[in-house]
């Protein structure tokens, strides 16, 4: 049976995907040096790609990233130009630079706006530099990348959340923070190390009425601040910390999680308790669902992309969490659809 085309919104701007791939046999195949070089073929392809990366994990056997499409129609000539010289022509003498032509435009403005071709981009490249390295040959990557679309809001929240705790939950480090290879250790970091990020979407989602929505308490401090700034600052990340660790702190049966004396130490230096809901096992639901969000985004996404089910008959998005387990508008408040079986 032939696979199954990829979902990908008609609309970049309608919302975001939450994406992984694991190395063949999931196989503990990057290491520290590995992971630099991944995130160096990552940064360099954000530069090329009309793709911004709102965080990311890089396991010792899997990465996970969070990204949003770029219209195409919003990135001008020009930037078109440069984006095709720093993907063939940087680092070369201009004397051997691949040429632009103008009549070209449109097909590199389709392929640097395509999310598989930036993944099939970021895989192979990062394949034959670890065949290279380690004269090899043959398969990195155990399969194509998953991808699950997720509205704007909650879902990608959550989403986010659950990625940067990929190393609390492995046993990796004590704080979030302390992973290096995180979207959040690079926030946390600032300077050079995060200006790659997707700062626009952390800024809005920590400015938005989300937070208050979900629970999350703040000091009359915090709301002033909100209230008169609405731009990248040291505190969007405190409220991101907050988020995080209230989550890493909740014990997941044979997960690791964040201690309480460190998630105390965390509080009385800038933390507060944020509350005490979990999704336990039910993040699964951000790496094998297809759709995650509110119960009309997923019935909507899957009327726009029922053909490929094969199916006539509508199906609306299951709860994440059953109600008792969680409180109306939490961040939690999500629904998901699944897998399905196809008609033969």
């Amino acid at each position: 049976m032939a696979r199954m085309a990829r979902l990908k919104y008609r609309d970049p701007r309608d919302g975001y995907y939450h994406v992984i791939s694991r190395t063949v046999l999931k196989s503990f195949l990057l290491d520290d040096e590995a992971r630099e070089t991944f995130l160096s073929i990552l940064r360099m392809l954000t530069r090329v790609y009309f793709v911004k990366v709102v965080t990311f994990s890089l396991m010792n056997n899997h990465f996970h990233l969070i990204v949003r499409m770029l219209p195409p129609d919003g990135i001008g000539d020009s930037d078109l130009e440069e984006r095709f010289n720093i993907y063939y022509n940087e680092g070369k003498q201009k004397r051997n630079w691949r040429p632009w032509h103008v009549s070209d435009a449109s097909r590199y403005r389709c392929r640097f706006a395509d999310l598989s071709r930036f993944m099939q981009d970021l895989k192979q490249r990062f394949s034959r530099w670890h065949n290279k390295k380690n004269d090899n040959q043959g398969h990195v990557w155990s399969e194509r990348f998953k991808s699950v679309m997720l509205e704007d809001g909650r879902a990608l929240l959550a989403c986010m959340v659950y990625v940067e705790l990929n190393s609390i939950r492995a046993g990796i480090v004590k704080r979030p923070e302390d992973f290096r290879f995180c979207g959040l250790s690079h926030l946390v970091t600032g300077g050079r190390a995060s200006t790659w990020l997707d700062h626009e979407t952390l800024t809005r989602l920590m400015n938005s009425s989300l937070l208050t929505e979900i629970g999350m308490t703040m000091s009359e401090e915090d709301k002033s601040d909100i209230k008169r700034n609405n731009q990248y600052t040291k505190n969007n990340i405190t409220h991101y910390l907050r988020l995080v660790y209230q989550e890493g702190l909740i014990g997941v049966e044979g997960k690791g999680q964040i201690r309480s004396e460190i998630g105390k130490q965390a509080k009385d230096s800038n933390f507060s308790d944020v509350g005490n809901f979990t999704f336990l096992q039910r993040w699964h639901h951000f790496s094998s669902g297809v759709f995650v969000g509110s119960k009309g985004f997923c019935a909507e996404r899957f009327k726009e992309f029922k053909e490929y089910f094969q199916t006539s008959v509508d199906r609306p998005g299951q709860r994440i969490a059953p109600r008792k387990m969680i409180v109306q508008g939490s961040l939690k408040d999500l629904f998901a659809i699944r897998r399905f079986h196809l008609k033969s």
